[in-house]
């Protein structure tokens, strides 16, 4: 209803000429619509979230009730003094904004928000080497204003500037929340959506400069001002899910626009420059450079933060690639990369090393009768309650299935039996499980070391199971094919 309504004011605004008083009063209301949605719909948020959206509605009425000043200097004062009353209010626009945002993404995670105003900041820098030449420098040359009077006129463009760069963090940011159709269930895009629609209206503004247009051409400008304001006020309504899933989002590594985004910013500072020396005319060398400085910082830096970014990603691969994702234990490829350092170890200090081999008893048994979910719940259950039964030099290893496999350095027969008697009481479930133990003999592979244990482990499941067998000190013979007495035997 509120998009419905707004809509038809605001379009209503451009065709109907009703004289400069009805058109205040129309402004006004375009105005007071947003400002009103904004307070009602952040009262439902808790107290200390509400005074970034209260100065947002803030910035839209005083940018919106500068029409009255403007219209009393015009029409009772019959004034075209500059600068006025009316600009106080425009101005107020941007500090009020520019806080309202800044208290929004102060409460995201750095992790979002770091690359986010790099990004933003390199962009900037490229739109801010135009600013400059096309209307910072000429507000500064002007010499038909007084001092104050080229202030007030800087002031829009380094505004805007702020609005750009703010716009552009709110857009970076959101692209680590979810999907697209996750993303715009948020409030910043539609906040950078709003922003950029108000600077499509200071930026014709910028290109009219000085010259006289029609009153439909004015009010056509003012539409832009009035949907921004409308956009703005309905990102209130997503108000409440932005801290949440900025809380949640993972940072993603810039894509194929963002890229062609700073690429374009950095060609800016050069495209000024043949610009300027193809009309014979170069003048603005030492805003250029610094431009192009100020940029090339930015880029050096943002690839830093890009490589950690990398670095992180491929550390945490490395991590899931050696991690059971059920029990978050040790998977079979970091057990077997832990076993030989472990060897070699006890061959120079001379101490011994034992293995265990685990299987939980009638394990296939457990998952017909109480489903699967239940099986992987014991699974976790098991490696959780037998870690707190280990020391921190020992490593527990998911081996594969119900299979698991502890690797126990410094250890030798006898005090890897008190171990693995110690974890019977604490599995869960009332569960039992075999186990066979092999101790190094110093001269064996880790193959061999391995395939006594797992030898020894099938002699306990035919002894009857729930309990501990010692491997031969000899090395067992070649595994024979595989039978269906295997197969029960290991289910």
């Amino acid at each position: 209803m509120y998009l419905a309504a707004m809509m038809l004011a605001v379009a209503g605004y451009v065709p109907v000429t009703l004289g400069p008083w009805a058109e205040m009063s129309w402004s006004i209301v375009n105005t007071l619509g947003p400002v009103a949605v904004i307070v009602f719909a952040v009262a439902r948020l808790p107290r200390s979230d509400r005074t970034a959206w209260h100065l947002l509605a803030l910035g839209i009425l005083a940018n919106g009730a500068a029409v009255v000043p403007n219209t009393i200097v015009s029409e009772v004062l019959q004034s075209d003094a500059y600068p006025t009353v009316a600009d106080a209010f425009y101005l107020l626009f941007y500090p009020a904004v520019l806080g309202s945002i800044g208290l929004m993404i102060r409460r995201w995670p750095p992790r979002l928000i770091r690359p986010a105003m790099l990004d933003a900041a390199t962009i900037t820098s490229g739109i801010g080497v135009l600013a400059w030449v096309y209307a910072i420098d000429p507000a500064l040359q002007d010499g038909s204003y007084s001092l104050f009077g080229q202030l007030v006129r800087v002031a829009y463009p380094v505004g805007d500037l702020l609005l750009i760069f703010m716009a552009l963090i709110l857009v970076r940011s959101n692209s680590g929340a979810g999907t697209r159709r996750a993303r715009w269930g948020t409030a910043p895009p539609w906040l950078a959506t709003g922003l950029l629609c108000f600077l499509g209206g200071d930026l014709i503004w910028l290109l009219i400069g000085a010259h006289s247009v029609p009153g439909w051409v004015t009010r056509g400008v003012d539409v832009f001002y009035f949907a921004a304001f409308v956009i703005l006020g309905y990102a209130a309504r997503h108000a409440t899910a932005t801290d949440v899933q900025r809380l949640a989002a993972a940072p993603r590594p810039p894509g194929i626009p963002l890229m062609s985004m700073l690429l374009l910013a950095l060609l800016m500072a050069p495209a000024v420059l043949l610009l300027q020396t193809s009309h014979d005319g170069f003048q603005h060398g030492a805003a250029i450079a610094a431009g192009s400085t100020i940029m090339s910082v930015l880029v050096v830096t943002r690839l830093t933060v890009l490589l950690r970014f990398v670095e992180r990603q491929s550390d945490q691969v490395r991590e899931l690639a050696r991690r059971d994702e059920l029990t978050g234990l040790p998977n079979r490829r970091a057990w077997g990369d832990e076993l030989p350092r472990v060897l070699e170890h006890a061959r120079q200090s001379g101490r011994p090393v034992s293995i265990c081999m685990l299987d939980l008893d009638h394990f296939k048994a457990f998952n017909d009768t109480r489903g699967h979910q239940a099986g992987d719940r014991l699974l976790k259950e098991a490696a959780a309650a037998w870690t707190g039964q280990l020391r921190q030099s020992d490593l527990l290893a998911r081996y594969g299935g119900e299979e698991f496999i502890i690797l126990l350095p410094s250890t030798d027969i006898h005090a890897a039996g008190a171990v693995i008697e110690r974890l019977r009481p604490v599995t869960p479930a009332a569960q039992t499980f075999s186990c066979g133990v092999a101790v190094w003999n110093t001269t064996e592979t880790s193959d061999e070391l391995i395939a006594r244990a797992d030898a020894a482990l099938y002699e306990a499941k035919h002894a009857g199971r729930n309990r501990t067998v010692a491997a031969s000190a000899q090395q067992p013979p070649a595994p024979l094919p595989a039978s269906t007495d295997d197969a029960v035997l290991r289910g």
